[in-house]
């Protein structure tokens, strides 16, 4: 709600309608209640009260379920106690005749309004009830302090003086949030609430952080733009040149001869026709594909004040202070909690979230994510990545709809299908990894400029933290990751993350984000991410709070390293670290510096007609072969350390969740993992290459890599197993964890329930790879020359 006095009209609106028994205007009135966290028991209880007195029994115990979620003692008992009322209800209801059920409307009344007072487990607690409840929580609220002074609680205010005992009885319980969540900068970090979060205060308004440095955004956005045209134009001219060769061989074969390849060798002109279309056209192709796949509808701006009025006044605003119209507004029909806006120009802006996202939220969580998205809109990275975004998304959609379709069709169809879905996907994997270092800086300004529109840094910190365990529960709930939460990542705020979501309140929020903002690697862990590390950028965002004086949302135990530290690079023995963890990557290095010295020994020697080292100039194998020899050899030197001996006979690794805090840990120091869990993933052949294995534990979800002897490709040509993994079964795993970004096991073995042992290759795999590559390298240098 916009105020306090909004809240309060619309509570004594819903309970004069629900005393005068006009029950639809009273929930009309009540529900928006329950996305304001001061409000949101009383809303809830009165709500079920209203849901009874309709004999609406299924509503009122789902909501009355929702509200025993609470974690205070008694929210919990009274919850039990009305489901109980319920439970009895909804029996004597089966039980009761139609000539019974007119006689009990009409004992009521014409109003439908039964007096509170004979339903016994409403009445109010006494006053020492809830004074020993604030005192145990620490928290006295507005009720408990007026019960000691003889003046009637707030909620008693709302109601006539010969009215029945109030239906908010629990009414001082919304009070003791409402102190948990105050909006000032005096809050007290140390009282922790619902999810871990401390709900602390925020600034009237927003206020300026400074000029910030732009160096590295200018840098990333020319990188991944150039990165992604020329790389989607090497794939395009490559599949020409396949097909070309394909048509050439057969036209050459008998009664084929009228078969000509394509005339066209050079597809530079086509594609940037092709980008030129598409990024004029984005916002409306978007629109189209969002509409096909997304169920998407249209968001009027006083709907969404209904869920957030801030965010509605900040759109507003914003738009009326830059002379911008407003933005499109779409709600796609999903509980995954989804927010990410597209298009080239402010004008044709479009902002799209999703019902998930509205109802998990609180409000000013809901503008703190607005504002994080409007301050792309006058950036040159938000066309680019729109544009790109639109290229994976089709490629992504033809991968998902075709493997879809094919896992309903037999046998010859249904491998022609998982051939087409294997090489879209493959395409979109591709065709996201120069845009992946855009798509992670930008995160850092769009941070800092929400943080300047809604002076709410810890509304930021928890919108952030809570749509990442949102996204985690929807991959839970669905089996898989959503097609649209990877199609769209480049777009999206924040990443699931999988393995935490359920671990709040277990461990300290500061805790659990420690390797993301203490380990010295972090961002070289991220290469292969659309996201940072959320813990760095909370911590960043935590900074922010602390200059502005107010108390933060996270306390990390651990100091984390300043601007100016960081700046300074890593220390040795990091980069020693890091050297061990990247052997194959920097061991292909040290083989291109290598391969460009001879190279200049080469030139040199041409130059001077000295034959003896003139040809290395002119050899191209030679250059080649220092290469692949390299990264052969990198391979080799990490494979032993990366792949320790492994065995069932070690206990289950049930403290797993601490291995996430470790800020030192990194994936080439492979730790032993023995769990169970059960198999999640993609069906049929949208996993061919097991692109989404995941393992469902008891604390959390870890993504799965399985390879074969011969890689995840060998799924498209049966050498293994498929599916690799069988998808819904319980299994007891073998692997080796990796703390990176996104920890993952790599699997050596699984054990079925009925016996069954399913092994991995990795190692194998790892060692194939290197032998291919030094093998290769060797030929060409016995070529060269």
């Amino acid at each position: 709600m916009n105020t306090t006095a909004d809240s309060e009209r619309l509570l004594k609106a819903g309970v004069a309608a629900y005393k005068t028994g006009e029950y639809e205007r009273a929930i009309t009135a009540l529900q928006p209640l329950l996305r304001n966290r001061a409000y949101r028991l009383k809303a809830g209880m009165g709500l079920v009260r209203v849901y009874m007195s309709q004999r609406n029994w299924r509503e009122a115990q789902k909501l009355c379920e929702k509200i025993g979620q609470s974690s205070q003692p008694s929210v919990q008992q009274w919850s039990q106690d009305t489901l109980a009322k319920i439970e009895q209800r909804m029996a004597k209801a089966s039980a009761v005749s139609p000539a019974d059920n007119e006689a009990h409307h009409a004992a009521k009344g014409l109003s439908g309004f039964t007096p509170l007072s004979s339903v016994p487990e409403i009445s109010i607690p006494p006053v020492s009830t809830a004074t020993n409840s604030a005192k145990a929580t620490g928290v006295y609220s507005k009720s408990s302090v007026a019960s000691q002074k003889s003046v009637p609680p707030e909620d008693k205010l709302l109601e006539p003086k010969t009215a029945a005992p109030s239906i908010f009885h629990y009414a001082h319980l919304n009070n003791e949030l409402a102190a948990e969540a105050p909006v000032s900068a005096d809050t007290n970090p140390d009282i922790s609430t619902e999810g871990g979060w401390h709900y602390s205060g925020r600034l009237k308004q927003g206020r300026s952080l400074g000029r910030i440095r732009t160096g590295k955004l200018w840098v990333a956005q020319l990188a991944g733009a150039v990165g992604f045209y020329f790389l989607a134009r090497y794939l395009l001219n490559s599949a020409i040149a396949m097909l070309n060769g394909y048509l050439n061989f057969l036209s050459g074969l008998p009664l084929l001869g009228w078969i000509r390849p394509l005339p066209l060798h050079d597809a530079t002109g086509y594609l940037l026709a092709a980008l030129g279309v598409i990024a004029i056209a984005s916002p409306w192709l978007w629109d189209l594909c969002l509409c096909l796949v997304g169920d998407r509808q249209s968001l009027s701006l006083n709907a969404l004040r209904s869920c957030s009025a801030e965010a509605a006044t900040l759109i507003s605003q914003r738009c009326h202070q830059r002379r911008w119209p407003l933005p499109k507004l779409w709600k796609l029909s999903t509980d995954v909690p989804l927010i990410f806006s597209y298009g080239w120009l402010p004008r044709n802006a479009r902002l799209v979230v999703s019902e998930g996202l509205l109802t998990q939220l609180e409000a000013d969580e809901i503008a703190a994510l607005a504002a994080y998205e409007m301050a792309q809109w006058k950036c040159l990275y938000w066309p680019i990545l729109s544009v790109c975004s639109l290229v994976l998304h089709l490629f992504h959609q033809s991968y998902w709809q075709m493997a879809l379709w094919g896992n309903r069709q037999g046998k010859l169809l249904n491998l022609t299908a998982g051939v087409v879905s294997t090489l879209s996907y493959g395409v979109f994997w591709l065709l996201q990894i120069p845009v992946l270092w855009l798509a992670r800086v930008r995160t850092y300004y769009g941070d800092l400029t929400a943080c300047e529109l809604t002076g709410n840094p810890n509304g930021l910190i928890r919108a952030l933290g809570k749509v990442s365990f949102g996204l985690a529960k929807a991959v839970e709930n669905q089996g898989y990751t959503p097609a649209l939460v990877e199609s769209a990542a480049i777009l999206m705020p924040v990443a699931a993350d999988l393995s935490r979501y359920r671990l709040p309140g277990r461990y300290p929020l500061g805790q659990l984000y420690a390797w993301d903002s203490l380990n010295p690697v972090r961002d070289w862990m991220s290469l292969l991410d659309a996201h940072p590390p959320l813990g760095d950028r909370l911590a960043l965002i935590a900074t922010y709070a602390q200059h502005w004086k107010l108390d933060t949302e996270l306390s990390f135990k651990a100091k984390t390293p300043s601007r100016k530290q960081r700046h300074k690079g890593l220390r040795q023995q990091d980069w020693l670290r890091l050297l061990s963890q990247g052997t194959p990557y920097f061991s292909a290095v040290i083989g291109l510096v290598i391969g460009m010295g001879l190279w200049g020994v080469g030139a040199i020697g041409d130059k001077l007609d000295w034959p003896f080292f003139a040809w290395m100039h002119k050899d191209v194998g030679l250059f080649q072969c220092c290469i692949l020899l390299s990264i052969g050899v990198g391979i080799i030197l990490r494979i032993n350390r990366f792949f320790p001996d492994l065995s069932f006979e070690q206990p289950p690794s049930t403290d797993w969740t601490d291995w996430l805090s470790e800020p030192e840990l990194l994936p080439v120091e492979s730790v032993p993992i023995n769990l169970s869990g059960t198999i999640f993933g993609r069906p049929g052949i949208a996993n061919w290459l097991g692109q989404d294995l995941l393992l469902k534990t008891s604390d959390g979800l870890l993504k799965l890599h399985f390879f074969s002897a011969v890689g995840p490709i060998s799924n498209c040509f049966r050498l293994g197993q498929r599916p690799a993994v069988p998808i819904g079964s319980s299994v007891q795993l073998l692997g080796w964890f990796r703390r990176g970004n996104r920890p993952w096991i790599d699997v050596d073995k699984i054990r079925l329930g009925n016996g069954l042992m399913l092994s991995a290759a990795h190692p194998i795999f790892s060692l194939a790879t290197a032998t291919i590559f030094s093998a290769w390298g060797l030929w060409l240098l016995l070529k060269s020359g």
